[in-house]
């Protein structure tokens, strides 16, 4: 069996291939959407969704895997930042405070049209940080295509603790995908 992965993201790529399941990357043509007023559970499932039924996909592709990652703190969410500005913004907001992250999961069966649907979360605790520290901090993990700013797999450690998934907040919850794999093959 190849996963289809509807999703550009390196740690993705990396987690799948240290879990050795085989895969293809495929590009997604949805369009992210946020409503502030969705929780995050019912958020990332959507937009997992949406990239997975999006995916540019050849003739013989079954099964297709669509993720989504949020940062979610003080009810609301934090995706990519867009500008250093932003993501210093999101850092300071963090910075000795906990938060959750979230990750939807979405595998569609191009065959059957059977849509399996998860979401895993993890609370993180970050460290307490200077702002000239965090500036430092964002010149070394470039933050552009990080939910909340930050990379717990980087050298430099932001995270003082975490309950839950590891892997969720790089970008791929490992448990709860072996559990859904299970369950279509």
């Amino acid at each position: 069996m190849i996963l289809y992965l509807a999703s550009r993201s390196s740690r993705r790529q990396e987690l799948l291939t240290a879990m050795k399941v085989p895969f293809k990357v495929v590009t997604s043509t949805y369009r992210e959407r946020w409503c502030r007023k969705t929780a995050p559970e019912i958020l990332t499932v959507r937009h997992a969704i949406g990239k997975a039924r999006q995916a540019i996909l050849p003739r013989c592709a079954r099964f297709v895997l669509g993720g989504d990652t949020v940062v979610w703190h003080r009810g609301r969410g934090l995706g990519k930042p867009k500008t250093r500005a932003e993501a210093l913004r999101m850092l300071q907001g963090l910075a000795g405070k906990k938060h959750s992250v979230y990750t939807g999961l979405a595998i569609l069966d191009r065959k059957t049209g059977f849509l399996m649907t998860g979401c895993a979360r993890t609370d993180v605790w970050m460290k307490s940080v200077s702002d000239e520290w965090l500036e430092k901090y964002v010149d070394i993990i470039q933050p552009f295509d990080k939910a909340g700013a930050y990379a717990i797999q980087a050298k430099v450690k932001i995270v003082k603790k975490i309950r839950g998934s590891y892997s969720n907040v790089v970008g791929l919850p490992r448990e709860l995908l072996r559990k859904m794999l299970k369950e279509i093959v």
